[in-house]
């Protein structure tokens, strides 16, 4: 049944993207966010929906009337400069056979990227993106925090088979990394029912996160719980929030979440950190020697890599996105990675900076929670090897595209106040109707 619910929804929205392009850019980044398909049972799984998807998308852009230049900023560059720079480098690979695969899969990433930051030319579509982002990963949290509660937290939360979020770890990332989007939705929602459903998802995604028994979420959840507390209006709210997800774990989580939180003050003897720490000594090691090139996708986690330097050791996955990518394709890799991460931070920055005496625009609070979600990914995935992920591909490359829509209040000098010039007021632009004509 799921499956023929799955092919009808993707048949009718190929329909609907013949005539509108950016339908099927938010069924495109449906499918990579939650893939739907591995949620079905039966043949949906093994069918190429996912590719049928993409090239209605990018053919009726093509077709139709929609601007056809990437937007000329320092993300885009940068973003553009690091494809293809790891395309080079694949050519280098330890093992080709291994390599060009996983390269196939990030440049369909990067691909979505580039068309969101080509199609989203108003609030509309980046509200929209926004949703689809947050659906597709609140209902892993949603169905997780239900599954916690249940089970009295004593099994872990996964995600779906044979994605980069089944694994409990990664999961707990993606879901910590929706939660801010989702407080944006319920700060800007008008319907008192929606912004209630919104918290409830919040708490469910919050309980999630816990039960995932992640380590590296916890400490990325403990970093974002205090840029939230200032970026929320409504504190006391989320002090409510905050301290009946603590009363769950305190009181309900079993004995084997304590310990695995107790675990943390004794890295040194950890299994787990021990293996990470041997995989960034690999990472280090291989890019010094082959410097500029890395070891390509999936390289350093070859044994006959991993085993060059630690004969005696399990090979092991970076479980870093810094180390993940310095191994992956070497120092000048990360320095693009890092470079595309600075300019992330500067603009959700900016953003904010230029908007301080317009708080109540859309820009500046969507500015602050893709912040957050930055820094739970930035935190979070010091930990994992999460380094090409869609969610964080789409934000970076839509921060330029926030800006873009600025209102002329807007300016650069923050310090700049109406009762400056007499009768002069801050109001923000007019917030754009939800159209038909916005998704043509």
């Amino acid at each position: 049944m799921r499956d023929l619910f799955l092919i009808g929804v993707v048949a009718i929205s190929v329909g609907f993207t013949l005539r509108f392009p950016f339908i099927g850019v938010l069924i495109w980044e449906w499918f990579a966010l939650m893939n739907p398909h591995q949620e079905a049972f039966g043949f949906a799984r093994s069918l190429p929906l996912n590719l049928i998807v993409a090239g209605s998308a990018v053919l009726s852009w093509i077709l139709s009337e929609e601007p056809k230049k990437l937007p000329r900023n320092t993300m885009t560059v940068l973003f553009l400069v690091f494809l293809v720079w790891m395309t080079f480098n694949s050519f280098f690979a330890f093992n080709t056979t291994w390599s060009w695969p996983f390269w196939d899969r990030t440049w369909r990433i990067f691909a979505l990227g580039f068309l969101m930051a080509a199609t989203a030319t108003n609030r509309v579509r980046i509200d929209a993106i926004i949703w689809v982002a947050a659906i597709s990963l609140m209902y892993f949290g949603v169905k997780g925090g239900i599954f916690t509660v249940m089970t009295g937290g004593q099994y872990r939360v996964y995600g779906p088979d044979s994605t980069i979020i089944s694994d409990n770890n990664q999961l707990a990332l993606a879901v910590l990394m929706s939660m801010p989007l989702i407080e944006y939705l319920r700060s800007t929602a008008s319907s008192k029912l929606l912004k209630l459903i919104l918290v409830a998802c919040l708490v469910a995604s919050a309980i999630a996160v816990i039960g995932s028994y992640s380590r590296g979420a916890y400490i990325a959840m403990a970093a974002i719980a205090v840029l939230l507390f200032f970026n929320v209006r409504q504190r006391l709210m989320y002090l409510l929030v905050g301290g009946a997800v603590l009363y769950f774990a305190l009181h309900f989580m079993p004995q084997s979440f304590f310990d695995r939180v107790d675990s943390l003050q004794s890295l040194k003897t950890d299994g787990s950190f021990q293996g990470r720490w041997v995989a960034w000594q690999v990472a280090i090691k291989y890019a010094t020697e082959h410097f500029p090139f890395g070891a390509g996708f999936y390289g350093p986690q070859l044994n006959a890599i991993f085993h060059q330097y630690f004969p005696g050791q399990e090979a092991h996955a970076a479980h870093s996105i810094y180390f993940q990518v310095l191994g992956e394709h070497g120092f000048i890799g990360l320095g693009i990675y890092l470079a595309i991460i600075l300019a992330a931070i500067k603009s959700c920055w900016s953003i904010v900076r230029r908007t301080k005496h317009l708080k109540d625009i859309w820009q500046h609070r969507l500015a602050r929670m893709i912040q957050t979600s930055l820094l739970a990914f930035f935190v979070g995935g010091a930990a994992l090897s999460m380094a090409y992920y869609d969610l964080f591909v789409v934000l970076a490359l839509l921060l330029p595209q926030i800006a873009a829509l600025l209102p002329a209040a807007a300016v650069v000098d923050t310090k700049w106040k109406a009762d400056d010039k007499p009768g002069a007021t801050l109001a923000p632009a007019a917030t754009p109707a939800y159209s038909r004509s916005s998704y043509s």
